[in-house]
């Protein structure tokens, strides 16, 4: 789950709906499968003292070629790269209308060449090289737009499922979008989803509701929130899903609280006007919790895939051919309510934002 500067939450998300061809299944019953513990092997973040490893806010994390990680912080304005023990090595940014500068950052993507991306306020994306020399700067269109969650495509581009307010016949309308884009120019490669609704409290906003994640070898996993089974759509380069993977018939969707919010779905303030006077409303949350509340891909290519539901501390393990190979309890030392876990090729990182304390970051790994 992630706070998305200035006012804005995200909690992550996953669901499916089918995509072309006949979907996989796995037959395999749920009591034979191994049960694995991923617990903190190391950790970034201390309450004063060096600068350098006080956190402020963390906005968004990854992890780096040899498990190093990288911190985007919202409150310092910059990204911090560490080593695998989680030694300071360097950091880039900071606040700015320059170059290479930060007015609200949002979230971070590293592409496997090494160029990384910060997602900025009002939809600006900056780039910069695997020094953290500035490269380029664009801005995705659409008005007051932000990146809800980015991911790396291939070694030039990058996958990123946004927010934004468009122009329509009746004013604006919201939209959500997951398009790829060049990483440098902005142009756009793929739309694989596009979905608008009007700014009403009367709008039903889950069908814009997705989660997805990307082995960053030209493979995009995606789930939608308001699937009625579990299920995964593969898709490639093209906006044609490739395959779709569709395992545990038996499982149940769990209600959800009326006056809570759902990791898995995305919670924006909008305004809207009926000619006279404007208000500020809420996207509005679904009924029940999603299948599926995040995704994320590991070095092996296997597809990782957070049961919706608190405490969201349990994952399914699935091969990239549909297969489940195992399932993985996330535990964290004084977790206060939800832990945001990062899974990509390069390792396994874990934070949690309610914290009483101050920010820390989990290099995690199995004992």
């Amino acid at each position: 789950m992630r706070y998305l500067y200035p006012a804005f939450v995200i909690l992550l998300s996953v669901v499916i709906v089918a995509g072309c061809g006949e979907a996989r299944t796995s037959a395999q019953p749920e009591d034979t499968i191994q049960i694995d513990t991923l617990s903190p092997m190391d950790s970034i973040g201390i309450l004063m003292g060096d600068s350098c490893y006080t956190l402020g806010a963390i906005a968004d994390f990854t992890m780096l070629p040899g498990a190093r990680p990288v911190i985007l912080d919202m409150i310092k304005g910059t990204v911090s790269i560490f080593d695998s023990t989680g030694v300071f090595v360097s950091s880039f940014g900071g606040f700015g209308e320059g170059p290479g500068e930060f007015q609200g950052p949002m979230s971070l993507v590293r592409l496997p060449s090494g160029i990384i991306l910060v997602m900025d306020r009002q939809a600006k994306v900056i780039s910069f090289n695997s020094q953290g020399e500035y490269l380029n700067d664009w801005t995705m269109e659409g008005l007051g737009g932000f990146s809800i969650e980015s991911m790396p495509f291939d070694d030039s581009t990058f996958v990123s499922y946004s927010f934004s307010m468009r122009l329509n016949e009746s004013g604006y309308g919201i939209n959500f979008l997951m398009n790829r884009y060049d990483a440098i120019t902005g142009e756009v490669l793929t739309e694989y989803f596009d979905w608008s609704g009007e700014p009403r409290p009367s709008t039903d906003f889950t069908p814009g509701y997705l989660v997805a994640a990307s082995d960053g070898r030209g493979r995009m996993y995606i789930s939608r929130i308001q699937s009625e089974s579990w299920m995964i759509e593969v898709y490639g380069a093209d906006a044609t899903p490739l395959d779709t993977i569709s395992l545990f018939p038996d499982r149940e969707r769990v209600s959800a609280s009326d006056s809570a919010m759902i990791p898995g779905t995305v919670y924006i303030g909008y305004a809207f006007s009926d000619g006279e006077t404007q208000e500020t409303a809420f996207v509005n949350m679904p009924e029940s919790h999603p299948f599926i509340s995040v995704l994320g891909v590991d070095g092996d290519g296997n597809i990782w895939c957070r049961r919706g539901g608190l405490p969201g501390n349990l994952w399914d393990v699935v091969s990239p051919e549909g297969e489940q190979l195992r399932e993985v309890f996330v535990t964290l030392p004084d977790s206060a309510y939800y832990i945001d876990v990062d899974v990509n090729p390069n390792g396994i990182l874990a934070f949690d934002m309610f914290t009483e304390e101050f920010h820390k970051l989990y290099i995690m790994g199995e004992k």
